[in-house]
């Protein structure tokens, strides 16, 4: 049989098994033995080595803590009162929820480093306050769904660390690269409000003059969120500053989460369940996906499969844009069937040689491939954050409201997208200068 049937069928196995609702590490790995075992045997070695190196990097202890860093932080109330905070402080002009909620969505994000928690949480904080103010449904939901996608792009980003990994390009500077199209794209979304609403005074009413605030009132809700703001900034300083390691920044805002947790007595040991659990079953998941992509792609190497999926791209009309579109094309279809984290893992690998031969700078490609999948979080119809939205959703919200309520805003993406294309500056940009 012929290398590139071989190479065809290795991919559409791999695509049949999951759309049939295998686990994504089982279909990886599954396709890889069946494959080594039919045409090259002795690839199966690549098996035990996936299996014993890959929990031993070190880079991987981030995730763990980071997760659980997040988890803490959500059982410990910010959210609440950060709501409260921009609801005292912007909640009298026209919008102003929906745009405190793209605000608190962006802190929640620079505290958990993954998408679901702030999207679920701002969905069963953020929803119901709205609809007392009399907001319509597009725009509420609109404003959940783009800041909650933020969570993949702002840092600590879990999928940065994953890339990071498979690509070998700085955790840290990830981190930064992420910070400017991550603040860009909540400014695109907030501007975008703003204006609407003005506009259109009746789709995000103004909160009624008899609950206003006076400054007081204001500075005290703002007190009540800056430790959380002080843990961000401290993890965050440690890494870019070139003081502590993504692992051992990683730690301290683990232990920095449980102090807080502890001085606002809201640490209980259910809490404490809860964020373990958290913690483990998703740092699992990552986990088994990695062994299960290792697997895939030793084998897949194994075979020869790599080199003529090279080659073929590379030789591709278009030349480095087209490309570039090509593969970012790819993620945007893959993201609305399959976890980022499975995205990262299984394109990763397979980019990073094409990305060298192009000469492309990985970093800036990094930038733009979670920002990315952050649009396909979005896309429907399978956008794994329409369906988070759905779930904490009163049974009166369809997804077809919740469809039409995201599109002004995976055009916001797109725009986003295509300005750290065009403009690749704005990626390395930070990194640059604490190089």
């Amino acid at each position: 049989m012929s290398i590139e049937l071989i190479t065809f069928l290795y991919f559409v196995t791999l695509f049949l098994g999951l759309f049939l609702g295998l686990p994504v590490a089982l279909g990886l790995g599954g396709t890889a033995v069946i494959f080594a075992a039919i045409y090259e045997p002795r690839s199966l070695l690549a098996i035990p080595s996936a299996f014993f190196y890959t929990p031993w990097n070190q880079v991987l202890v981030t995730v763990p803590l980071f997760l659980f860093m997040g988890s803490l932080i959500r059982f410990s109330g910010i959210a609440e009162a950060a709501y409260d905070a921009v609801y005292k402080l912007i909640g009298h002009i026209h919008g102003g929820l929906a745009m405190g909620t793209v605000v608190v969505c962006t802190i929640f994000a620079a505290i958990t480093g993954i998408t679901p928690p702030a999207t679920i949480t701002m969905g069963q904080i953020a929803y119901p306050s709205m609809m007392k103010y009399k907001y319509k449904k597009a725009i509420a939901i609109g404003s959940i769904g783009s800041g909650g996608a933020l969570g993949a792009l702002i840092p600590p980003s879990v999928p940065f660390i994953f890339y990071g990994l498979l690509a070998k390009v700085s955790i840290g500077g990830l981190f930064l690269g992420g910070v400017l199209p991550g603040l860009m794209l909540a400014f695109f979304y907030i501007t975008y409000i703003g204006i609407r609403c003005k506009l259109q005074p009746h789709i995000g009413p103004a909160i009624p003059d008899d609950e206003q605030f006076s400054v007081g009132e204001k500075m005290r809700a703002l007190l009540n969120i800056w430790p959380f703001l002080v843990l961000i900034f401290m993890v965050l300083g440690a890494i870019w500053g070139g003081i502590a390691t993504p692992s051992e920044a990683a730690a301290f805002g683990a232990t920095g989460a449980l102090l807080i947790n502890i001085i606002y007595r809201k640490l209980t040991w259910q809490v404490l369940k809860n964020a373990l659990e958290t913690t483990i079953k998703l740092s699992g998941m990552g986990f088994w996906i990695l062994i299960g992509a290792n697997i895939y792609l030793n084998i897949f190497n194994s075979l020869g499969c790599q080199e003529l999926v090279t080659s073929m791209v590379l030789g591709m009309p278009g030349g480095e844009t087209g490309i570039l579109l090509m593969m970012m094309f790819i993620v945007l279809l893959l993201g609305m069937v399959m976890d980022d984290w499975a995205i990262i893992m299984l394109c990763t690998p397979l980019y990073v040689p094409i990305l060298n031969e192009l000469g492309v700078d990985k970093l800036w490609f990094g930038v733009l491939f979670i920002v990315n999948i952050q649009v396909a979080y979005l896309t429907p119809p399978f956008g794994f954050v329409l369906f988070w939205i759905k779930s904490v959703m009163p049974p009166d919200v369809t997804m077809g409201d919740i469809y039409r309520s995201v599109g002004p805003f995976i055009l916001l993406q797109l725009l986003g997208l295509a300005q750290i294309f065009i403009f690749p500056q704005i990626g390395p940009w930070l990194p640059s200068l604490m190089n």
